[in-house]
């Protein structure tokens, strides 16, 4: 259970997203000694939000964060080589 990750990582149109979690919800199923759980979610560099079962993420780890910035940080530079020094 994502119970204290502030960044996971979740499925939205077939894709893998860096989210920030915004909220953490608790529901009963039929089965009363079950609960599922839901995060709602901004996906990062958009303004798409939903609401996601926590079975479905996974915390995003700094080592992630690290190599999804490195990478951003490239297309940047190859998009744009003249306003980066």
């Amino acid at each position: 259970i994502m119970t204290d990750a502030k960044y996971v990582l979740c499925r939205w149109e077939r894709r893998l997203w860096p989210a920030k979690v915004l909220a953490r919800t608790e529901t009963s199923t039929k089965n009363k000694r079950k609960k599922e759980f839901f995060l709602d979610v901004q996906i990062l560099s958009l303004e798409e939000k939903l609401s996601v079962k926590s079975t479905e993420v996974e915390a995003l780890q700094k080592s992630q964060i690290e190599n999804i910035a490195s990478f951003l940080g490239k297309v940047f530079f190859f998009a744009h080589p003249m306003t980066v020094r």
